[in-house]
């Protein structure tokens, strides 16, 4: 419909100036006169429409391009989370729509939307983990990054870099994750294992050393790689930011040393998503979503805050009257216009004295 408005103002717009009157136009395309003149006014106002208090602020435009520059290849949402890092809320689409006014928006082919069934959601932290490895290059040789990620904050809680992948390496990355949160193997509740059915995984030494733990371990179906889906997310993060990066570790030592600090980065300093753009170390710490939206919700208030105030005082011209009611001068600089009244009354009724005695004499 609105398609439809703006063609027949184009319309009429276009006749009036070969000299036809609004009314023949309008009669030839079946449209009343009062509602020509509805639209058109509606279509003045949207153009003289005030500037809204919310819009982003210079500061904010430089705080989006700081970050693209110093991080080309992050996009919208990497943005968004980076800024919530510093205390500043702004949604991706404004993000996007400032880089794509700007011209840096790279082009990309989006993937399929997952298969979403089924979906675990663990309401804490420690209750289930998932454990996977993937292969990176170590001195041109194989070599395996075993990982144990918590499906409540995922926050990597375990890690090891092996030659090969076995039931020890299995048994020990998991010891290794109790030992990190400082749970003991003694404790009657212990975080849920899920694994897929490699060798290492079904093997009966690994299962019968989670029996006399004491603890569960969850195998995911054949060919359903979305019940480990969390553990698999992470290696396609894990592979693009550090591991293709690098190619080929020189020895063991850089591998674990090189892994350990990229860990270290995705754990305490990398926005993630799932957790409302804070840090997987961030959510483990506040073991509660609720408490997470609040401080989100906080964070967004201020923000809508602080840009509110800035339009206002531009809206203002930028210069706060003073309390005299003259911009630029204090209370002092402001001149009482009644401070003389009396000495000029007197004066006043002095002349007028003297003119009148002048008059009598006369």
């Amino acid at each position: 419909m609105g398609n439809q408005k703006e063609a027949v103002l184009e319309l009429v717009d276009e006749h009036r100036e070969r000299g036809r009157s609004v009314s023949e136009v309008l009669g030839s395309v079946g449209v009343a006169r009062s509602s020509y003149y509805r639209w058109r006014k509606s279509r003045e106002e949207k153009k003289e429409r005030r500037q809204s208090l919310y819009q982003i602020t210079g500061e904010e435009r430089r705080l989006i391009e700081e970050v693209k520059e110093a991080h080309p290849e992050y996009r919208h949402r990497r943005i968004q989370g980076v800024l919530q890092q510093r205390g500043v809320y702004l949604s991706a689409s404004v993000i996007y729509g400032h880089l794509r006014q700007k011209g840096w928006v790279e082009p990309y082919e989006r993937r399929a939307a997952p298969w979403k069934s089924p979906r675990y959601e663990a309401w804490r932290r420690n209750l289930l983990w998932g454990s996977d490895w993937t292969k990176l290059l170590v001195g041109g040789m194989r070599w395996y990054l075993l990982t144990v990620i918590d499906f409540f904050s995922r926050l990597i809680v375990a890690f090891e870099v092996v030659p090969t992948v076995h039931a020890g390496n299995v048994k020990a990355v998991y010891q290794a994750g109790l030992k990190g949160q400082g749970i003991s193997v003694h404790s009657e509740t212990k975080p849920q294992l899920r694994v897929d059915r490699g060798s290492p995984n079904t093997s009966g030494i690994t299962q019968e050393f989670f029996e006399a733990l004491g603890a569960e371990l969850s195998f995911a179906r054949v060919r359903r790689p979305t019940d480990n889906a969390l553990s698999e997310r992470f290696y396609g993060t894990v592979k693009q930011e550090e591991i293709y990066l690098v190619g080929n570790y020189p020895d063991e030592t850089s591998a674990r040393e090189e892994i350990g600090r990229y860990m270290e980065f995705y754990n305490r300093s990398r926005p993630h998503q799932a957790l409302f753009n804070f840090t997987p170390a961030h959510a483990h710490e506040v073991n509660n979503k609720s408490v997470l939206m609040g401080e989100l919700k906080d964070i967004k208030r201020t923000t809508r805050e602080k840009r509110k105030a800035y339009w206002t005082q531009r809206s203002n011209g930028g210069q706060q009257l003073s309390e005299g009611g003259c911009p630029g001068k204090g209370q002092g600089e402001i001149v009482d216009p009644g401070a003389y009244t009396e000495d000029i009354f007197e004066r006043q009724g002095a002349e007028f004295q003297k003119a009148s005695d002048v008059d009598t004499k006369k």
